[in-house]
C-alpha cells in the first residue's frame, strides 16, 4: 500500500469488520529453545529416584492413616509409637552406669624406705604407694608380706585399695631382720614390690675396752682408749675430772680409738655407746695420770781406779725408762766425765729398743789421785729431760 505521496506504508491494513481474520502460519520453534526453557514434562523427569519413592510412601502412609481413622485403629498405633520414642529418649538422657571391667595392674606397689633401717621398738608403719590404675577400684586389695631370716615370705596384712595413692600399713616387727614386700590382688596378683628391710634390735651394744685397762696409771697428758663394739655404733667419752669429751664411731670391723685429755690424779671417764637402732650402754672407766717423768740410771764399769795400774778404758751405761717404767727408745744420752789430771771427756749416744745406751772412753795420760764424776743428761721429745751421775775414786 502506498501513500498519496507515493511512499510505502508501514501500517498493517485492518481486516474487514465482518468475517474472521485470515489465519497466519506459525513457525516451529528451534530445538535448542525448547530445551532451554523446558516444559512440565522436562521438570518432572528431573526428580531423583529416592524423592519419588519418598513421595510414594507418603501417599501410602496418608492413605493408611485415613483408613485407620475411619476404622478406629489409630489410637494403639500412636500409643506404641509414643512408647518407643519415650524409651529412646530415656536411654539418651539417663546417667551412665559403671560396667564391670577386669582390673589390670601394670605396676607393682612401692614401699617407701624408712629413715633408718633399724628400730628398737617392735612396731613400724609402712608407707606404700599403689599403682595409679587401681586407685579406688572396687575389689582390689593391697597385700603385705614379710620374710624372716631363713624363712619364705608370708602375708601379714591385707588392706582395701582406697582413693589415695598412699596407704599407711602398721606392722609388727620380729627381733632381727624383717624383709617386707607388697602386691595388689583382686582376681589377679601384681608383681611384688622391691624389698624394704627393717632390723629390730632391742639389745644395747656391748663394749670391750682393750687398752689401757681401767685403773691404769697413765704418765701422759692424754689417754688413748681402744676397744671394740657393734659396727655402726657411735661413742662418747666424758672425763669428769676436767669436763672434756670426745666422740667417734667404729671402723668397718667394729673397732674404735678415742683420745681424751687427762688431769693430774684420778680421772673418772664415762664411755657411752649408742647403736644404729638407738640402744645405748655406758661403761665406767678410771685412769690415773702419773708424774709424767722419765728416769735415767747411770752406771760405770769401775768406780775405784788405781792410777798406777788403771785400765785402758772406762765404760758408762745408762738405762732410760718412761713414766710408766717401760724402757724408752730414742732418748738422747749426753755423757760428761771429770777425771783428775785429765781434761773434760764427753760423748753422745741414743738409747735403743731396750732403753739402754753406753759410752766408752780410753784412759790416756797421767791420772792424779782424787775424786772424779760421770754425768749423763737424757733428752726426749715427749718426756723432756732428766739427768743422773756417779762418783769415781782414783787411788795410788
Amino acid at each position: 500500500m502506498t501513500t498519496p505521496r507515493g511512499r510505502t506504508s508501514h501500517v498493517r491494513p485492518r481486516p474487514p469488520s465482518s468475517g474472521r481474520p485470515k489465519p497466519t502460519r506459525t513457525t516451529k520453534p528451534e530445538a535448542h529453545r525448547v530445551r532451554q526453557h523446558g516444559g512440565l514434562g522436562a521438570r518432572r523427569s528431573r526428580l531423583p529416584l529416592p524423592t519419588r519413592l519418598l513421595l510414594a510412601l507418603s501417599v501410602l502412609a496418608l492413605g493408611g492413616a485415613v483408613f485407620l481413622t475411619a476404622t478406629g485403629g489409630i489410637g494403639p498405633v500412636v500409643a506404641t509409637l509414643g512408647s518407643s520414642v519415650a524409651n529412646a529418649i530415656d536411654r539418651l538422657v539417663a546417667t551412665p552406669l559403671p560396667t564391670a571391667s577386669q582390673i589390670v595392674a601394670t605396676d607393682s606397689p612401692i614401699i617407701s624406705a624408712p629413715a633408718s633401717p633399724y628400730s628398737r621398738t617392735d612396731q613400724a608403719t609402712l608407707r606404700i604407694t599403689i599403682p595409679k590404675d587401681v586407685v579406688g577400684t572396687t575389689g582390689a586389695k593391697l597385700r603385705v608380706y614379710v620374710a624372716l631370716a631363713g624363712l619364705q615370705a608370708a602375708p601379714i596384712a591385707e588392706v582395701a585399695v582406697a582413693s589415695s595413692l598412699n596407704i599407711d600399713v602398721p606392722v609388727k616387727l620380729t627381733p632381727g631382720r624383717n624383709d617386707f614386700t607388697a602386691s595388689i590382688v583382686g582376681g589377679f596378683v601384681s608383681e611384688s614390690s622391691p624389698i624394704v628391710t627393717i632390723i629390730y634390735d632391742k639389745e644395747p651394744p656391748k663394749v670391750t675396752v682393750k687398752s689401757p685397762k681401767s685403773g691404769t696409771t697413765v704418765n701422759e697428758p692424754t689417754v688413748v682408749i681402744k676397744g671394740a663394739t657393734e659396727k655402726g655404733t657411735q661413742l662418747l667419752a666424758l672425763n669428769d675430772a676436767n669436763g672434756t669429751s670426745i666422740t667417734g664411731g667404729t671402723a668397718a670391723d667394729g673397732t674404735f680409738s678415742l683420745v681424751l685429755g687427762l688431769e693430774p690424779g684420778v680421772n673418772p671417764i664415762h664411755l657411752t655407746a649408742t647403736d644404729a637402732a638407738g640402744n645405748a650402754s655406758t661403761t665406767e672407766l678410771s685412769y690415773t695420770q702419773g708424774s709424767g717423768d722419765m728416769t735415767a740410771n747411770l752406771s760405770a764399769s769401775l768406780y775405784r781406779i788405781s792410777v798406777s795400774s788403771h785400765p785402758a778404758s772406762l765404760q758408762f751405761r745408762v738405762l732410760v725408762t718412761d713414766p710408766a717404767g717401760a724402757p724408752l727408745a730414742g732418748a738422747s744420752a749426753f755423757f760428761t766425765l771429770q777425771i783428775p789430771g785429765l781434761g773434760p771427756i764427753s760423748g753422745q749416744v741414743v738409747t735403743g729398743a731396750d732403753g739402754r745406751a753406753s759410752f766408752t772412753t780410753p784412759l790416756v795420760g797421767t791420772i792424779a789421785t782424787g775424786t772424779g764424776q760421770a754425768t749423763v743428761l737424757v733428752t726426749h721429745p715427749v718426756f723432756g729431760q732428766t739427768t743422773d751421775r756417779v762418783g769415781l775414786t782414783f787411788v795410788e
